[in-house]
């Protein structure tokens, strides 16, 4: 299939001349150089409703033709940063292992920034009953929470259909994957909609949020999946560091205040590791594996931990492991 090469990255020729040049050869330098194209991707916006034209889906689509069930899908959020490396890594695996390749799908929002605080923090986070406050790091408060339910609506209903219609997808193996906020998203989406996807990823996933109101919603939400023929299959990572960054990673210290709440309320390495075992220990429809990095932040796990999704997804069946804690 055919389409417009249309997603460019900016070309950072003028950084890279020599000091000594003037300033007018240096633009001149900078000028002669086209943007970088990559080959076979798509750069689109999706409207969301009337006034808010969310969001901007990064696409990326395999060379050749498809097989026959289809190409696997890989959804990521937080699109905007995540897109690039994504793309390089399943091309790297699956020209290594001869694995199917991937249509990519990254869910980011117009225009250039990476992460789009504002926008993600509204999107990617549960409402929040009374008495439950969306308390971050250090103790701050996260200011317009609770989007999930309406923006996994989005997703559900305009953004999967539109893929399916474009590109000749394998409907029985989609992944959904995300990173911190959106690894708390990803989450949400396993719990409350089982069938959406098969397969999810969940990246140093904040748990924390709402004094963890996650595992209540997966309490409540646990009978829709107990009896389910064939289990979702999840994938939890964690940078070893997260916990405690100041003695793990002198590199990246934080502030005192944020170190002490990620050891004591944040506790993400240990939700990471309970909740795989809640999840394996009784009937709840999910297969959890979860892997921990040692020596890596919550930043620098996550090209790791891209690597490790990909082979996740798109490892055939008989070549997965089975559900628990998993060394590096």
């Amino acid at each position: 299939m055919s389409f417009p090469t249309v997603f460019r990255l900016a070309a950072t020729a003028a950084a890279l001349a020599v000091p000594l040049l003037s300033g007018s050869v240096r633009a001149e330098t900078s000028a002669t150089y086209p943007p970088v194209v990559l080959p076979g991707t798509q750069d689109r916006v999706l409207a969301m409703m009337p006034g808010r034209p969310c969001c901007r889906l990064l696409i990326s689509v395999p060379e050749g033709k498809a097989p026959a069930a289809g190409w696997p899908v890989i959804y990521i959020l937080d699109g905007n940063s995540v897109f690039g490396t994504l793309r390089d890594e399943v091309r790297r695996e699956s020209a290594d292992t001869y694995e199917a390749p991937a249509v990519i799908v990254a869910i980011g929002y117009p225009g250039d920034d990476p992460w789009n605080d504002a926008q993600r923090q509204h999107d990617l986070t549960p409402a929040l009953p009374s008495g439950r406050a969306p308390i971050g790091p250090a103790g701050y408060a996260i200011p317009d929470t609770g989007g999930a339910e309406r923006f996994l609506d989005y997703i559900a209903n305009v953004v999967k259909p539109s893929i399916t219609r474009d590109f000749p997808v394998d409907p029985h193996r989609q992944t959904l994957a995300g990173h911190s906020l959106g690894g708390l998203f990803t989450l949400y989406t396993a719990f409350t909609r089982p069938d959406l996807f098969q397969t999810y990823a969940a990246m140093s996933p904040s748990i924390w949020y709402g004094d963890r109101y996650i595992l209540d919603i997966e309490d409540k939400t646990r009978a829709l999946r107990a009896g389910r023929p064939v289990h979702a299959r999840l994938l939890l990572t964690i940078g070893g560091c997260e916990q405690t960054p100041g003695e793990c990673d002198p590199g990246v210290p934080g502030s005192v205040q944020k170190n002490d709440w990620l050891q004591w309320q944040g506790r993400m390495v240990d939700d990471v590791r309970q909740m795989a075992d809640r999840l394996n220990g009784a009937r709840t429809g999910i297969d959890a594996q979860a892997v921990v990095f040692a020596g890596e932040h919550h930043e620098s796990v996550l090209g790791t931990s891209i690597a490790r999704l990909v082979r996740f997804a798109l490892s055939p069946a008989e070549q997965r492991p089975v559900a628990g804690e998993r060394k590096p």
